[in-house]
């Protein structure tokens, strides 16, 4: 959903449908998602945060207050709606993004880049800016839209910088409190400060549809598209995502030094980091304290908990050797047993929230099989691998954006986060990292009957 800013309060609105889009629509989702993008690069507190590296398997921040504005104008020049670019050194610096294993890797690769003034990036953005508003008002639209169209191009800049305003929230989240201001309006979640009792809730079986449909009349990554039809037998899931308060008794168990429950390649990353704890809980007294987007607040037992796969993995054997988490089939099977709207308000997406919210909180955003939060509040960590559905075809303007994962290296994930916005929001997007990288994700608990 786009975003709208008014005096004390970030709101959203919807996608745009591509058959009746108009210009003045267009450009409103253009600078609602520049402007979401840059009042969280505002929250940095002097030129110096921008290089610093919060993440070791991420860039210095730097790197993403160019990136989204140069991957615009870079896809725009690709399909002529941009004659030429305003920087072309920028415009090869801040093209592509990384996904290393380690970062030995990722300081190899770019130990000999020479980051420039922050200022100047500032302006590059300006220019960029002003070059897409320009083309958006004077570009006809000759509706509808579809991925041969040259706007599909400006559609693809948009919903790519919305992606990275929630991949970078992960990184700010990793400075210093002390080198951040939260921006007016962005308030977390209220917390009740209880566990919630999370019980197993039966999903009936039946037939699900993976892959969107082609012809469907909103933007979609083409990792969304093919056809995979999966017949689900019945299952239990947990009604709640997995909170804090049910994470902190693993913690206390001494989950993380008891190797029983991780396998040799999550113990050894266990291991190496010396990790032991969720990375977001913060050892206080007797206790944790948690971090927030920008502060550290009391722990909020009441929310879901926030953790790599292999964490998310680990519980599950704490739990039982029957217990798992959810198959990318299953989800989609929950979610149909709702009465689901795609462009509904009653989860904790589009920022609601710059926070996870207590499990359960938005009542509405429930299946009739009495799962909460399928959609919104963290994504959820799946069993499966990211794959390609049959039928799968890269799309030539971004060929690599989803083709190279398919790896088995990297773990799949839905259903969208309190960040997560624009047509990643919808139930359709199909999300994915590697198991030891930290995303606004948790998981909940499933088992065979």
């Amino acid at each position: 959903m786009a975003l709208v800013s008014t005096i004390n309060k970030l709101t959203s609105t919807q996608v745009p449908t591509l058959n009746d889009c108009s210009s003045q629509s267009l450009l409103n989702y253009f600078h609602n998602s520049w402007e979401l993008e840059e009042t969280l690069m505002k929250s940095l507190i002097g030129e110096e945060t921008f290089y610093l590296n919060p993440d070791p398997l991420r860039n210095p921040l730097i790197f993403y207050l160019g990136h989204s504005a140069v991957f615009f104008i870079n896809k725009l020049i690709g399909v002529g709606l941009i004659k030429a670019g305003i920087n072309s050194q920028y415009e090869t610096l801040f093209e592509i993004g990384v996904d290393p294993q380690t970062p030995t890797e990722l300081d190899a690769a770019m130990k000999a880049v020479s980051w420039p003034d922050v200022k100047k990036v500032w302006q590059y953005r300006d220019k960029a800016r002003e070059a897409i508003a320009n083309l958006i008002q004077n570009t006809s639209l000759d509706l509808p839209i579809h991925q041969q169209h040259p706007l599909w191009a400006l559609l693809m800049g948009i919903e790519h910088s919305r992606i990275h305003f929630e991949t970078s929230s992960m990184l700010v989240r990793q400075l210093p409190s002390d080198r951040l201001k939260c921006p007016q309006g962005w308030d977390y979640a209220p917390s009740k400060g209880n566990i919630p009792k999370n019980e197993m809730r039966r999903v009936p079986g039946g037939v699900v549809k993976l892959g969107k449909p082609k012809d469907d009349l909103t933007f979609g990554w083409d990792s969304e598209y093919g056809d995979r039809t999966v017949a689900v037998k019945p299952f239990l899931a947990s009604q709640y995502l997995i909170t804090n308060g049910e994470y902190l008794q693993f913690v206390q168990a001494g989950g993380y030094n008891n190797p029983d429950y991780w396998n040799a390649e999550s113990w050894n990353w266990k291991q190496l980091y010396n990790v032991e704890h969720p990375k977001f809980w913060i050892p206080f007294q007797d206790g944790y304290r948690y971090r927030a987007t920008f502060d550290e607040i009391d722990l909020p037992l009441d929310w879901p908990v926030e953790v790599n796969y292999y964490e998310a993995i680990a519980f599950c054997r704490f739990q039982g050797s029957e217990i798992r988490l959810l198959t990318e089939a299953e989800w989609n099977q929950a979610l149909l047993t709702s009465e689901d709207n795609h462009f509904s308000s009653n989860y904790n997406l589009n920022l609601q929230f710059i926070s996870p919210s207590p499990v359960g909180m938005f009542k509405p955003a429930n299946s009739a099989s009495g799962l909460y939060d399928l959609r919104g509040n963290v994504w959820e960590w799946l069993g499966d691998t990211f794959n390609a559905l049959p039928g799968f075809e890269p799309h030539p303007l971004y060929e690599d954006q989803a083709a190279p994962f398919f790896d088995d290296k990297h773990q799949m994930m839905l259903g969208g986060s309190w960040a997560t916005n624009g047509s990643m929001a919808l139930p359709t997007y199909r999300n994915w990292f590697r198991p030891y990288f930290y995303q606004h994700a948790g998981f909940r608990i499933a088992q065979d009957i």
